[in-house]
């Protein structure tokens, strides 16, 4: 399993000095934070496009760039699941309606201000501290994960398949006692033999959730009210 407690944190921009502030609050964000932290720097749309694989958890991204620009970037990055959030950095705040997407999470201007750009990592380190770990027993041993890894779990008898970012994995244990085992959002029972991470939402519609990796989950009939609901209040909490 990937190391359960890092934040993965990519700059995107062709502005040297927008690095080095990052890089510095983020620095002195973490300085009293009991979490590992990765800084990684990409000088161009085409540079971040090409790392599909690499897990991150926030980039801030420039909306003028050479080649391949900003908009364009989070375009492309909204069907790459390994990428989680994106905050927009830029001098030209006209362009701000351009620049939201269901990964963005917020618009920084330029110069970047420590203050604003806390706010930011508060909010992610908060999520990532409460992103607790969920152990399964398996065979003798025990099975690790982060609850941001799971994308969804399927019922199958007595056994659920876990589906992640690394693949799936079939254990010996009930839907029923997964379901208490996750404790609630973003985990949302959608039918009687699935569970949803709605992290990894794109869609909900009448009958089915459509997740961001382009699979698509049908809603129990007596779920719906519930998914109505409940998706709401998640929506809620993630923008605030």
């Amino acid at each position: 399993m990937k190391e359960l407690f890092s934040i993965n944190i990519a700059v995107c921009d062709d502005d040297i000095l927008s690095h080095r502030d990052v890089f510095s609050f983020c620095d002195a964000y973490f300085s009293d934070k009991n979490v590992t932290y990765n800084l990684y720097s990409y000088y161009s749309g085409e540079d971040i496009l090409s790392e599909r694989e690499k897990r991150i958890d926030l980039l801030f991204l420039d909306i003028e760039m050479d080649g391949v620009d900003g908009i364009e970037v989070m375009k492309q990055i909204e069907e790459i699941p390994s990428f989680h959030r994106i905050i927009f950095i830029s001098s030209h705040t006209e362009m701000m309606k351009c620049a939201f997407g269901y990964k963005t999470i917020g618009f920084l201007g330029k110069p970047i201000d420590q203050k604003e750009i806390f706010k930011k990592l508060d909010g992610l380190y908060k999520k990532i501290v409460d992103d607790s770990v969920v152990r399964f027993s398996e065979t003798g041993k025990e099975l690790l994960y982060r609850r941001s890894d799971i994308i969804y779990i399927e019922a199958d008898s007595n056994y659920i398949n876990i589906y992640s970012e690394e693949g799936v994995k079939t254990i010996a244990c009930t839907l029923k006692t997964c379901e208490e085992m996750i404790n609630g959002l973003p985990f949302l029972r959608i039918h009687k033999s699935y569970i949803v991470n709605l992290d990894y939402v794109k869609d909900i519609r009448t009958d089915s959730v459509y997740l961001k990796n382009g699979i698509k989950i049908a809603i129990g009939r007596s779920y719906r009210d519930l998914i109505r609901t409940e998706y709401q209040r998640y929506l809620i909490k993630e923008l605030y």
